[in-house]
């Protein structure tokens, strides 16, 4: 579960984004959603079937910078009766500014685990650096590195290029491939880590709402994880699954 720590960091970087906006507060937007997945599957490891997951986005103008605070909080449960964990949390809390053509992006993240009495996963931290632009015909990429500071002490990598088509009115086609790497990751061999492709379908049902089915194929590294936890993880195989999101913006 979220531990007092989070929650009140989560809070307290909020109220004064607000207040320092002014007399008024500052303007909050965000979305609130809630999914299914046949599986969840987290940088390529398979950690439990049947993923139920809710979760809420929330983000503010910096008064200091002129950039976006965003803050968020990811909850989900998995059928894990042979697997590594039950429920986990992930709680976000980033500032991102525009410079030029590229969207550059620094935070902090929170990894808690409700193991089901397993030892295997540990509450755990990373803060990132991202950076996005749009490439070409609409094509967009990212590279976003993120670095455990507190059980792993390592690198997790990531690049993607992403692409939407239009189908009519209120429904687009969104294709998004990619590969990641880990680099001095205790929990991880160097290197390739997986190569993946996402296909989702986003339906605008209304102004305020977001219906996204989608598929992803993950082609993981066969001697990424091996020797981890004795073999117990399902990983090394190519992995497909899908799920559904429901999204409500304000």
């Amino acid at each position: 579960m979220l531990n007092n720590n989070t929650t009140k960091t989560i809070g307290a970087f909020l109220a004064v984004a607000a207040l320092s906006s002014g007399a008024a507060m500052a303007e909050i937007e965000g979305d609130i959603y809630a999914g299914y997945a046949t599986q969840y599957n987290f940088r390529g490891v398979n950690n439990g079937d049947d993923l139920g997951e809710a979760g809420v986005n929330l983000s503010t103008k910096c008064p200091l910078t002129g950039g976006t605070i965003t803050a968020g909080v990811w909850y989900g449960s998995v059928n894990a009766d042979d697997r590594l964990l039950d429920n986990q949390m992930i709680s976000t809390l980033g500032i991102s500014k525009q410079f030029d053509a590229v969207d550059v992006g620094f935070g902090f993240i929170r990894y808690d685990f409700d193991n089901g009495g397993r030892s295997f996963f540990s509450d755990t931290s990373e803060i990132y650096l991202s950076a996005a632009t749009d490439l070409y015909a609409g094509v967009r990429g990212k590279v976003a590195a993120y670095y455990d500071v507190e059980i792993n002490d390592g690198w997790y990598l990531e690049g993607t290029l992403s692409k939407s088509f239009e189908i009519n009115e209120t429904v687009d086609l969104t294709v998004t491939g990619g590969l990641s790497v880990y680099q001095s990751h205790a929990s991880n061999t160097d290197g390739l880590n997986q190569l993946f492709v996402t296909v989702a379908m986003p339906w605008a049902v209304k102004d305020n709402v977001t219906l996204t089915p989608y598929v992803k194929y993950s082609d993981v590294d066969s001697d990424q994880f091996s020797g981890i936890n004795g073999g117990d993880l399902d990983s090394g195989d190519n992995e497909f699954f899908g799920g559904i999101r429901l999204s409500v913006s304000f």
